[in-house]
């Protein structure tokens, strides 16, 4: 019993202080990080450029870019905002010189890329934004001619 006793006492002095090593300190309870708000200044930019494409492209597509995208209005005025009806002036003047499937080969191009740009902007918005906000207005993308040149569409 008594070699028990002494042993115990070893494994004690041995194991003791590795076992005082190992132990992990306390976790201090750390308050979580304060996420800023939810910044839609992108999703609303996104927005408004694919709706100023589709009035821009109106009169080039075969389809209404406009009618494809008036949820778009309609989340402005949800808003008490006006809707934004703008057109891009620089791609107006492009379109008008160039024959009529050129422009709407480049209009398309143009809403495509911009509808892609939208739906990623869309989906970061409707996973960040408060519940009280209203939901990502659908759009529609085409495609708005039969082939990707637009060559079908005539003078």
């Amino acid at each position: 019993m008594r070699a028990t006793i002494v042993m115990a006492f070893a494994v004690g002095l041995v194991w003791g202080p590795v076992a005082a090593q190992t132990t992990l300190p306390p976790v201090e309870e750390r308050p979580a990080p304060e996420t800023p708000p939810y910044d839609p200044t992108l999703f609303l930019e996104s927005m408004v450029n694919y709706r100023t494409l589709a009035f821009t492209c109106e009169q080039t597509l075969p389809g209404s870019p406009v009618n494809d995208s008036a949820e778009i209005g309609r989340f402005f005025q949800t808003l008490g905002l006006p809707e934004p009806q703008g057109t891009d002036a620089r791609l107006s003047r492009l379109v008008k010189r160039l024959v009529r499937s050129q422009g709407a080969s480049i209009c398309g191009e143009r809403l495509a890329d911009s509808a892609q740009i939208y739906g990623r902007r869309a989906v970061d918005y409707s996973v960040n934004k408060p519940e009280e906000w209203p939901e990502a207005p659908r759009i529609s993308a085409g495609p708005w001619c039969a082939s990707q040149s637009c060559s079908e569409i005539g003078f």
